[in-house]
């Protein structure tokens, strides 16, 4: 498949802060988490092989009780290495109010075509809108690395790659420390970004550690991350502080196109030399911030 740009209702904002929220949470805890963040209802790892059925049952509750329609909330299904909880997950627990699906464990471009093609005609018996759910291939497995733009390329559904070092690291019997996934952490980014599609850091382990959450969250913003993945609302929270445009990047922005404009396509702004390069970063930074109405006086 070509490189295409994708139109997805998931974009590049609703990636800042990805949250893994309990089914058993109150609807006023649900409510309580501030708006920015895309809740994750997950029915994989966090839930025992016996009680999945329940778990179905409780998401297909939290739909029926409305509490997701004016919020971005994503699916994480059981993935092919559970092939029956997978094809139930899909059957059982799509919904109107439902954005994405995210499949785990992936390790070719074919799985997620299969997890694509049971949304798609889980989607036409429901009577959703054609490509209404969007896909996140959740990257946690050297096989998924070794194939990752046949995965990123595999479906127009597609509008990220997110990134799990931890059964990662499982599997390359490797310490679950940053220095030991950093350079695969990098290849889903550059990846993502050759594809046109979004790319989600992984989890911090550490709930308490605030300052240890914004250092490696601070360096993934800078690299080119979009946002994270959010184990508690603390994070959340701290993950949307992290990911969202700031007054003096947007201020910034602002400036290098003045000095272009008055002084030609190579320019001087504060003692350093700008030109096209800095002026598309700024064009992509004023152009986030004209989508998601951010106001700077």
């Amino acid at each position: 498949m070509a490189s295409q740009i994708p139109t997805h209702n998931l974009g590049p904002q609703h990636f800042r802060a990805l949250m893994f929220v309990k089914s058993t949470a109150s609807p006023e805890k649900i409510r309580s988490i501030p708006a920015g963040v895309t809740l994750i209802l997950d029915l994989e790892d966090s839930i025992p092989n016996d009680q999945k059925s329940t778990q179905r049952h409780r998401v297909r509750r939290m739909f029926h009780m409305g509490l997701f329609q004016d919020r971005k909330v994503i699916l994480r299904i059981n993935g092919p290495d559970q092939p029956e909880e997978m094809h139930s997950d899909v059957i059982e627990c799509l919904h109107k109010d439902l954005d994405g699906i995210m499949i785990p464990m992936v390790q070719s471009a074919a799985e997620v075509k299969h997890g694509v093609d049971l949304i798609q005609r889980r989607e036409s018996t429901l009577g959703l809108p054609p490509g209404k759910i969007s896909v996140i291939p959740l990257i946690e497995r050297p096989g998924a690395v070794l194939s990752l733009q046949e995965i990123a390329r595999s479906s127009e559904r597609v509008a990220a790659l997110a990134f799990g070092h931890v059964d990662y690291c499982v599997e390359m019997h490797s310490e679950l420390s940053e220095e030991c996934y950093q350079n695969t952490q990098q290849t889903v980014l550059q990846v993502a970004r050759s594809c046109q599609i979004s790319a989600v850091s992984t989890v911090y382990l550490d709930l308490e550690d605030k300052d240890g959450f914004k250092d490696q969250n601070g360096r993934m913003k800078k690299m080119g991350f979009d946002g994270c993945l959010a184990l508690t609302p603390k994070q959340a929270q701290w993950a949307l502080e992290i990911y969202s445009l700031t007054a003096e990047e947007i201020e910034h922005a602002r400036r290098v196109i003045a000095a272009v404009k008055e002084q030609g396509s190579i320019a001087m702004l504060d003692g350093e030399m700008v030109g096209p390069p800095m002026v598309k970063i700024a064009q992509r930074i004023l152009s986030q911030a004209a989508l998601e109405k951010v106001e700077v006086a």
